[in-house]
């Protein structure tokens, strides 16, 4: 099955980042429990034969009984699950970047030890390469940097766009509305837009709901939806649906 990440940084790079981080970690850190649902769908239109003989004959097409082939198959997979995923703000590196531990335990396959990201307001992410760090972990992950929503840079209509996304290869834009606030506590929509270059011209459209508490500086709940195009041209194309969704369970730092 299909996953899509945004950031791909050197490993050398990423071990001294978060050596670094490691050794400013706070000696109690913030915990956070999610509740998730993950789920994914994949459709694949496949060519097996070079020759397309979508235009037969139609005399010839009724001799052999209208089951005449094109050359082209269809296959599907789905899988889904559901689970906590736990993280642990344990830093601030001197860019901003908040260091956290992140972990998933679904009751099936979604599974993961803890891994060590840095997350920054712009949804950036960057996560320890040795490490499995799964596609639902990281659509929690781009919501949690601290500035995430800044005031200073909303527009007239509460909008505004992340920058400095993406890598080589890889096109990231991002845009993001408040739709209603109570409070502090806001919707926020995120549309996004990955778009990886090269052999299969993968596409992701992603847009999510985001429930978010302005003065945690953190996701309450998150409901994403993103739609993955690939199209290998006459080897065939393929489209996986993610949703994922996240609702907040437990905050040590929250007041009782």
């Amino acid at each position: 099955m299909l996953r899509f990440r945004e950031t791909v940084a050197a490993g050398a790079t990423v071990a001294i980042l978060l050596a670094a981080a490691a050794a400013r970690a706070d000696s109690t850190p913030t915990t956070l429990v999610y509740n998730f649902t993950y789920s994914s769908k994949q459709a694949i239109q496949a060519r097996d034969s070079s020759n397309s003989i979508e235009s037969i004959d139609t005399e010839l097409e009724e001799l052999a009984g209208g089951n005449a082939s094109n050359g082209i198959s269809h296959y599907g997979g789905y899988l889904d699950d559901k689970g906590t995923m736990t993280v642990q703000v344990i830093g601030t590196e001197k860019d901003g970047g908040l260091v956290v531990n992140i972990s998933e335990a679904g009751q099936q396959t979604r599974r993961a030890p803890p891994a060590t990201c840095v997350v920054y307001g712009n949804t950036r992410v960057i996560c320890d390469p040795n490490k499995t760090v799964y596609t639902e972990e990281y659509t929690l992950l781009r919501f949690l940097g601290e500035k995430f929503v800044d005031p200073n840079q909303l527009d007239a209509n509460k909008h505004w766009a992340a920058t400095g996304l993406g890598g080589p290869g890889l096109t990231v834009s991002a845009d993001y509305a408040i739709n209603s606030s109570n409070d502090g506590q806001m919707q926020i929509g995120e549309k996004r837009i990955v778009k990886a270059s090269g052999v299969g011209h993968l596409t992701t459209d992603v847009e999510t709901k985001i429930g978010y508490d302005f003065d945690r500086s953190l996701p309450v709940s998150v409901d994403e939806y993103a739609a993955q195009y690939t199209d290998g041209g006459l080897k065939g194309t393929s489209t996986t649906i993610y949703q994922t969704t996240l609702n907040l369970v437990s905050d040590t730092m929250a007041k009782t």
